[in-house]
């Protein structure tokens, strides 16, 4: 492969910067289109009736083989009356042991990817231990509405909220998003072992890159 400074006439493959003496590489596809670099993405989603005075509710962990880069991860939830619950997010050093725990399906945003085994899910009964904490990264309340509301007067299209902090990581603002590496570390949504109100019900979707 030849290389040439920027400005020669030499014919080249690949061309340094004389400024910056950085190489450029620009790639194309069969047609002719310009590639823009790509990293593996996947969401998982699920509901779920949480168990009494829950703790982690919802978790991601990491990767023996990848970096996972957590980029959004959103919680919804319904009571049989209006009202509100407080929620943490809470990054963890270690995973958390037993409980029952339901895996989301992994979906890949391109088919050619295949996800790692990380676990991410959902509790129905209390992990027996938590992870040991790094820190919580958000507290925030979220407004719950009725399961089945006698009218929707004053509720929003969407009652659920993205607890990484103002919503950057989805739109790319962060310098660096939330990353977990090694199957040990962990990032949850937790409860804090506060009772649950009458009738409430969970959605939540996790979306995460993988490299």
């Amino acid at each position: 492969m030849s290389v040439k400074l920027a400005g020669n006439t030499t014919a080249t493959d690949v061309e340094v910067d004389t400024t910056a003496k950085a190489m450029r590489v620009t790639a194309y596809d069969t047609a002719g289109r310009e590639v823009a670099p790509t990293k593996k993405t996947f969401s998982a989603s699920g509901t779920f009736t949480p168990v009494a005075n829950p703790t982690d509710l919802v978790i991601i962990e990491g990767s023996a083989t990848t970096t996972v880069r957590v980029i959004s991860m959103v919680i919804a939830t319904t009571n049989t009356a209006a009202g509100s619950q407080q929620f943490f997010l809470v990054k963890r050093s270690a995973a958390d042991t037993t409980g029952t725990f339901v895996a989301a399906t992994a979906i890949p945003w391109d088919s050619n990817n295949t996800a790692t085994a990380n676990r991410v899910g959902h509790f129905t009964a209390n992990p027996g231990a938590l992870g040991a904490t790094v820190g919580t990264i958000n507290t925030i309340r979220v407004a719950s509405p009725a399961a089945i509301p006698a009218t929707w007067a004053g509720i929003i299209w969407n009652a659920g909220i993205d607890l990484i902090p103002m919503n950057l990581g989805s739109t790319g603002n962060l310098n660096t998003p939330i990353i977990l590496r090694g199957v040990a570390q962990c990032l949850a949504i937790n409860f804090n072992s506060v009772a649950l109100v009458a009738g409430q019900t969970h959605a939540y979707t996790v979306v995460w890159t993988e490299e």
